[in-house]
């Protein structure tokens, strides 16, 4: 979905993704390796990379890989093939050439920020300003991974209808996506420690994060009024910030790229396989088109916004045993007054996503169903270190846990843990 002129589709016609992966060497430090990786594979320096239908680019720390769609695909059938094929291309080139391998999940368990380089070349100057500005050498700025999902914009009022409809999924999502329990060798806070850093990484200028949860709008010059003109504002008068469009900077869970016509979500942890990414991203937009198609008819009523923000903090903090109201949501028009889990939420959603994906990509909500029935990947992770800790000393369970995660990434299965 990116370049000059972007394509136009109808709501919901197309998919693209975007997925980040930490490079490690054989003890799981984290290595700056892509600048040499992609000199190698191009034969000279580049930022970015293209294999077949899939492009490879850099992120902010020098560690950090990206695989992603060209062209949006309405196939996540097709998607996961194709990324698929550039990611093991790529592990291949890592571990024959460097002995290095890729890493999942959202969060590395054990690296310091100070472990890692900014990267050098394209959008240096970008990222420069970036740490002139923040204290980018936190685990929030250079420590996360994620899935990426972008749906493409149609008409401008189905597109306002599907970004609100948007801010009324996105809470949930963490109890489902979460992949980020353990960073500093240790088992964090939140169930999802990436989104709980996102929601702060940006504290000193409150306005490009916001709540996370994306406000309510009524057209696009409304978002451009409630959203990028305080971001402007804020950073008025900071020297270098001229370079930071308020596109970029923005950093809600979901957020309006209007250069390439999409509305990419950014609240998911990458998981510990394509196949598992691919899975909650079905769900996801079939959630999403559910939402829609109920809005659109007038069947469901744009709940309070702080409720919204309330029940997003419950699923990072909590997972999937959070206690949210989501009065919107509740099945069978059962009461909202009350508090009820965020698993009994998913089952719901989960419900309202078969009923809208295409019958090729239905398989793939079985891996969500686990998912729910389970726990996510962070708290099953946590259960495992746990159960395999040994006199207080987490760090070979962790190590033997995240290796059995880079298998699953090699080889495209959901972990069993």
């Amino acid at each position: 979905m990116r370049g000059e002129r972007p394509k136009r589709f109808r709501l919901f016609e197309v998919v693209g993704i975007e997925l980040e992966y930490v490079i490690v060497d054989r003890e799981l430090r984290p290595r700056c390796l892509l600048d040499e990786a992609f000199r190698y594979v191009h034969g000279r320096p580049t930022s970015e990379l293209q294999y077949n239908s899939v492009g490879f680019s850099n992120e902010l720390a020098a560690h950090v890989f990206e695989v992603k769609t060209l062209e949006p695909r309405s196939s996540l059938v097709q998607i996961e093939a194709e990324l698929l094929e550039g990611l093991r291309f790529f592990a291949s080139v890592l571990k024959e050439r460097f002995d290095a391998r890729l890493l999942p999940t959202g969060m590395h368990p054990f690296m310091q920020p100070s472990e890692t380089e900014l990267w050098r070349r394209a959008n240096r100057a970008i990222y420069a300003t970036y740490a002139s500005i923040f204290p980018i050498r936190d685990h929030g700025w250079l420590n996360v991974q994620a899935n990426h999902v972008n749906l493409p914009f149609g008409s401008e009022a189905d597109t306002v209808i599907m970004h609100n409809a948007l801010a009324c999924l996105l809470p949930y999502l963490p109890a489902l996506a979460a992949s980020s329990p353990v960073y500093d060798g240790a088992i964090g806070p939140a169930v999802d420690n990436r989104m709980e850093f996102y929601k702060t990484n940006q504290r000193r200028f409150p306005a490009i994060t916001g709540v996370v949860v994306p406000e309510y709008i009524d057209s696009f010059q409304d978002y451009r009024l409630q959203v990028f003109k305080p971001i402007r504002d804020s950073l008025a008068g900071i020297p270098g910030a001229e370079r930071l469009h308020p596109e970029w900077v923005n950093s809600r869970g979901a957020i309006m790229r209007f250069s390439r016509r999409a509305l990419e979500i950014k609240a998911l942890d990458v998981q510990e396989c394509i196949k598992s990414d691919i899975a909650i991203a079905a769900f996801t937009r079939g959630a999403l088109r559910s939402l829609v198609r109920k809005l659109k008819a007038s069947g469901l009523a744009l709940p309070e916004h702080p409720m919204l923000v309330h029940d997003l903090n419950a699923t990072i903090r909590e997972g999937s045993r959070g206690s949210v109201y989501a009065s919107h949501l509740r099945p069978n028009g059962a009461p909202g007054r009350g508090r009820t889990t965020v698993r009994r939420i998913l089952e719901t959603l989960l419900d309202s996503a078969r009923a809208e994906i295409a019958d090729e990509e239905k398989p793939y909500l079985s891996i969500v169903e686990d998912r729910i029935r389970r726990g996510s990947l962070s708290e099953r992770i946590t259960h495992q270190v746990r159960r395999r800790a040994k006199r207080g000393d987490p760090a070979p369970a962790i190590r033997a846990v995240y290796n059995e995660l880079m298998e699953c990434l090699d080889e495209n299965v959901p972990w069993g843990g």
